[in-house]
This record gives C-alpha cells, sequence and structure tokens, in this order.
C-alpha cells in the first residue's frame, strides 16, 4: 500500500475496476472494448518525495517504471493482437502489488 493514500483513494480505484468491467459487459456486444491501465510508481514529475526508498522497499522489481512502459501497454491495447481483451485491468507496477 502506497504511504500517502487513504480510504478515498483506494475506494476509487476499486470503482474503477468495477466500472471497467460493467463497460466492458454492456459494450461488449457493440463491438466496443474498455479496458483500465493501472500504473504504479511511475517515474514523472508528480512523485512525491520519498518515493525511491518506497521502492527500494515495496517493488519487487526494484525501480521505478517508465512512462514509456505504461504508453506501450496502451498503444498494444489499441491494436489486434488485443482485440479479445476486453474488461481487464492492467497493472504496471513492478509486482509492486503481489
Amino acid at each position: 500500500m502506497h504511504p500517502f493514500a487513504g480510504v478515498a483513494y483506494a475506494a476509487s480505484k476499486a470503482a474503477l475496476g468495477s466500472l471497467t468491467r460493467e463497460m466492458a459487459h454492456e459494450f461488449g456486444r457493440r463491438g466496443v472494448r474498455a479496458n483500465a491501465i493501472a500504473p504504479g510508481e511511475i517515474e514523472t514529475s508528480i512523485l512525491s518525495p520519498g518515493t525511491d526508498e518506497l521502492v527500494a522497499a515495496e517493488v519487487p522489481m526494484g525501480r521505478l517504471g517508465d512512462p514509456r512502459e505504461v504508453a506501450e501497454t496502451i498503444y498494444f491495447l489499441c491494436t489486434e493482437p488485443s482485440s479479445y481483451i476486453n474488461g481487464a485491468e492492467i497493472h504496471i507496477n513492478g509486482g509492486q502489488h503481489v
């Protein structure tokens, strides 16, 4: 768990997962897919102080994620090889939440 996250943050993340699955169910018959990307600690300018210590202690891969890794996952979901992926929540977090 992230040290700065609270109840409202956790509830909103859970709601997004449920919304993704419901949208996938509702719109799948129309050929519309709904998937969610759930990034963990990604190396961006909005990181909180102390993130490096969190990563060293909590992320099995021992590093921050790269924005390109998130972008490439999103791109994959827009391509034909992912055409049967629907209702998924893809975690990009180096194993932080396993």
